[in-house]
């Protein structure tokens, strides 16, 4: 069967969206013929109550504005193995996020494209998965990460020969370490009468949306003004600030988007920024990015509700790629996790305190704990619907894991959630950060984030010059949902909502994780002895 693009879709549902068109139109008129009549009778002295015509007109904006996340919204992909009569309101296919109504079945209501233009950033795409949004007409910019040998030439140029479709290179000139990833995911969908922002783990591969598994926040945003709240103030200034430093300075997004920044208004926003640039950061700029900046919101967050800093906190990191680390860089994450400032300990403050855990035979109070949720190979092997061809978003090197000081311990299983059984043998590529209590208990005090960043000191920073100074090599974007008052319960949704188990099992024995490498070594062995 030929598959239909988003042309094909729209051509086929002119007249059937004309009707709806029209409709609209007479029930408008009927109002505004009504209103008349009001004000005629209020005239002849009848105590009738008249909307004056600014108000009409503010009612009848919003009746025609139908924003399907007026508020942010935690929502998956929906991958081929759920079942389409039980799909929940948080699973969205692709192709969904790109109508104005999300949640509509676009098989069988088959609405009209309005969509106008969009901004994707990403890893990796896929034509396979963009040629039908182009063939629409939308007017589409790909920001990726910079794959030519020379990383710090930037690259501007139109893609495949489509008049509407350009894809964007950063230059990694500004990176001290060119081994850092262009790896953040913002998409901006520009609508008639709003524009969309879609944060999280998603790229634009086919496998991004039938295999792996993504978490994202999603947030309309209609043309309009209102009073902004500090946390909806700060969102907008720093989501502007954050796409100035990713593109370049001859194509700003406001240009390419066709849109005034401004003109939307950004109110109600439930979730606070947390961004990643590469390069070195002192003074005022040690607490704008990475785990710094995740310390820095954790603790404003918990002195604005008036909420004890905690001594000790338990982080569930759910990640697809683990870089080199250490004990300390451990220690660095969860003293961040708390909210309290890291302060490097001298060497001699570190002798001492493993001497004075000797003494007390760890008898003192319970230490801050860390759980990395990262898929066994026998999970990818034996468990999941793609199985090893698949597994590609994961990544932790051999070399990494063989390391005496790779803290293997702290290994917990993936495995799919027990809210909803479809997620069983779900291959994940989400980054979600769960900051609890020791207990685990979901309650005001916790915070959520979802991203793009992995568990690694390339994305999230690490520290220098004796905790004076933050180096970060990569570019990332994500998401937190901070202690806040009265959000317990939306956050235990969330939880509810995750395509893996929460709390996760500790590895057993025998369980190793999935590393590439070793699997093919393995191969390579057992065909060597088939063979001799």
């Amino acid at each position: 069967m030929k598959k239909r693009t988003l042309q094909d879709l729209s051509e086929e549902q002119d007249q059937l969206n004309q009707s709806y068109i029209e409709i609209n139109q007479v029930q408008k008129e009927l109002y505004l013929e009504n209103q008349k009549r009001l004000k005629e009778k209020q005239k002849e002295n009848n105590p009738i109550v008249v909307i004056e015509d600014d108000e009409i007109k503010q009612q009848i904006e919003e009746t025609e504005v139908q924003l399907s996340f007026p508020i942010g919204t935690f929502c998956l992909n929906c991958l081929t193995q759920y079942p389409t009569d039980d799909r929940q309101p948080h699973h969205l296919p692709f192709i969904n996020i790109l109508y104005e109504n999300a949640h509509i079945d676009v098989k069988t209501q088959k609405p009209k494209k309005t969509l106008e233009s969009a901004l994707m950033t990403c890893f990796k795409f896929e034509d396979e998965l963009l040629e039908p949004l182009v063939k629409s007409g939308v007017q589409l910019y790909i920001v990726n990460d910079n794959d030519n040998l020379n990383k710090k030439l930037e690259i501007i140029e139109r893609y495949n020969n489509y008049p509407n479709w350009m894809v964007i290179k950063p230059s990694k000139l500004s990176s001290n370490m060119f081994g850092g990833a262009f790896h953040p995911k913002i998409w901006i969908l520009k609508f008639p009468k709003f524009i969309r922002i879609v944060i999280g783990s998603q790229n634009l591969h086919v496998g991004d949306w039938t295999i792996w598994s993504q978490g994202m926040w999603i947030q309309d945003f209609k043309i309009g003004k209102s009073e902004l709240d500090q946390t909806s103030q700060e969102f907008k200034s720093m989501l502007r600030e954050f796409l100035y430093e990713i593109l370049p300075t001859s194509h700003k997004f406001e240009d390419l988007l066709k849109i005034k920044y401004d003109d939307y208004d950004f109110k109600d926003v439930n979730v606070r920024l947390i961004t990643s640039i590469p390069g070195r950061f002192v003074g005022n700029q040690l607490f704008k990015y990475g785990m710094m900046r995740l310390q820095s919101v954790i603790y404003q967050e918990l002195c604005n509700n008036k909420m004890e800093i905690p001594k000790q906190v338990c982080v569930t990191y759910q990640t697809t790629s683990i870089g080199q680390m250490d004990n300390n860089y451990v220690d660095f994450a969860l003293q961040c996790c708390t909210g309290r400032v890291y302060k490097q300990p001298l060497p001699n403050e570190q002798n001492n305190k493993k001497i004075n855990q000797m003494i007390l035979n760890q008898q003192e109070e319970e230490q801050s704990k860390l759980k990395l949720i990262y898929p066994t190979a026998d999970y990818i092997e034996n468990q999941t619907h793609g199985g090893v061809d698949f597994a590609n978003p994961l990544h932790l090197k051999q070399q990494s894991y063989e390391s005496p000081k790779f803290p293997k311990h702290l290994f917990y299983k993936y495995q799919g959630s027990d809210h909803y059984y479809w997620h069983t043998g779900n291959i994940p590529h989400l980054k979600v950060m769960i900051i609890t209590g020791l207990d685990e208990d979901i309650n005001d005090q916790t915070s959520i984030y979802i991203g793009s960043h992995n568990f690694s000191q390339g994305a999230w920073g690490k520290m220098e010059k004796n905790a004076t100074q933050l180096f970060i090599s990569n570019t990332e974007l994500g998401v937190l949902y901070p202690p806040k008052k009265n959000s317990a319960q939306m956050k235990q949704q969330i939880i509810e909502q995750l395509s893996f188990k929460f709390p996760p099992l500790k590895y057993g024995k025998d369980d190793q994780p999935w590393i590439v490498e070793a699997y093919y070594e393995r191969l390579s062995k057992e065909y060597q002895q088939q063979n001799k």
